[in-house]
């Protein structure tokens, strides 16, 4: 979204109603403001959910983030991540949490500065791009930090559903389209390998350049699992940047590039494909975002789904080479009958929901 000083009137997020009435520094005494002049610009906003203000007080400089429900899960991963040293001048930094308000459900964290990795490959450099994000995957494979929902392949399975009903309500052939690629991915699950807490939406425009270090940034989505998840986020960003702008696909291929020579014996190259393959169909699915801007948005749609579908192929294919870890895992009969009916032509019910989850749940515990 583009950055306003406006602030929406959203009665589900309690501190925007506060800010509106009362102003910062009354609304939220922790802050510490007092009588200086506060400068607020929304930065990220999703009705009903979330939003994301830019905080500028004399010299102080930070966001907030507004949430309808507690955010407490965000703020004790913060509070993690800083006792592991994760905050201040390492080469991998995440912001520091400044306070908290329990009652208007807002975190107050520090502002990190530097070109994102989506601006570095506009800046025709994303080969930097890569590097960053191969620092962020070999920082997490060695992280103590235990916190966070399981997430994997299971929940993008899950998600697909919901991403079928999206595509298929904008147009009729783009859900044909999401609906095979979503059979193919539920057809070729991959295994769980080890837990490791991951960002969730490792976005390219989630990662800084820091100069001397690399800044993580929008935790509200992290959780444990595959490093391979956010991986094929980030390569799936970039490869829809280079789709949008034809002279930047060199950059992004550079970027794969450097996040693979940066993280030698780090990825599984199957399950990495494979959650490239779901990481595009996400992105796929937010035209109906897009579509109020972007001109172009149905060709668009169906580019992200063809090489989605390639990927997810390309992962499916037998290896030729014998290999010690076991091969993608399929879903037992009954939880793909179930899961490929919600995927079908119509959304999935409640109570087919609640099934497939803990059919997914139970194939996550046996892994």
């Amino acid at each position: 979204m583009k950055a306003t000083t406006e602030l929406p009137d959203d009665p589900a997020l309690p501190a925007l109603a506060a800010i509106r009435a009362l102003g910062l520094a009354a609304a939220i005494p922790a802050l510490g403001l007092d009588d200086r002049p506060v400068e607020l610009t929304l930065r990220g906003y999703t009705p009903g959910l979330r939003a994301t203000l830019e905080v500028r007080a004399g010299d102080r400089h930070f966001a907030l983030k507004l949430y309808a429900e507690d955010p407490q899960p965000e703020a004790e991963l913060y509070e993690a991540l800083a006792a592991v040293g994760l905050v201040g001048e390492g080469p991998v930094r995440v912001p520091p949490l400044l306070a908290r308000d329990r009652s208007l459900q807002v975190l107050a964290i520090g502002w990190l500065e530097g070109p994102t990795g989506q601006e570095l490959l506009k800046g025709r450099r994303g080969e930097r791009a890569g590097e960053l994000a191969a620092c962020w995957l070999r920082c997490a494979a060695a992280l103590p930090v235990k916190v966070g929902l399981p997430l994997g392949a299971a929940h993008m399975v899950y998600n697909a559903g919901k991403e079928v009903v999206q595509l298929d309500a904008a147009d009729r052939g783009l859900g044909n389209a999401a609906r095979r690629l979503a059979r193919i991915l539920t057809q070729t699950l991959p295994k769980n390998g080890s837990r490791r807490l991951v960002h969730g939406t490792f976005y390219a425009r989630h990662v800084l350049d820091q100069g001397d270090g690399v800044g993580v940034i929008d935790w509200e989505r992290f959780g444990r699992g595959p490093l391979e998840l956010d991986a094929g986020m980030f390569l799936a960003t970039t490869w829809r940047y280079g789709l949008d702008h034809a002279p930047l696909a060199a950059e992004a291929a550079r970027a794969e590039e450097a996040l693979l020579a940066g993280t030698p014996g780090l990825l599984d190259e199957r399950v990495l494909t494979w959650h490239r393959a779901a990481a595009l169909l996400r992105l796929a699915s937010k035209v109906y975002v897009v579509e109020r801007r972007k001109e172009n948005w149905l060709d668009r749609a169906h580019a992200l789904l063809t090489e989605a579908t390639r990927l997810a192929e390309l992962a499916a294919r037998p290896d030729p080479v014998a290999r010690v870890e076991a091969p993608a895992l399929r879903l037992n009969g009954a939880a793909l009958e179930l899961i490929l009916q919600a995927l079908s032509t119509r959304p999935a019910t409640p109570e087919e929901l609640d099934q497939i989850r803990k059919l997914l749940d139970e194939r996550k515990s046996r892994d």
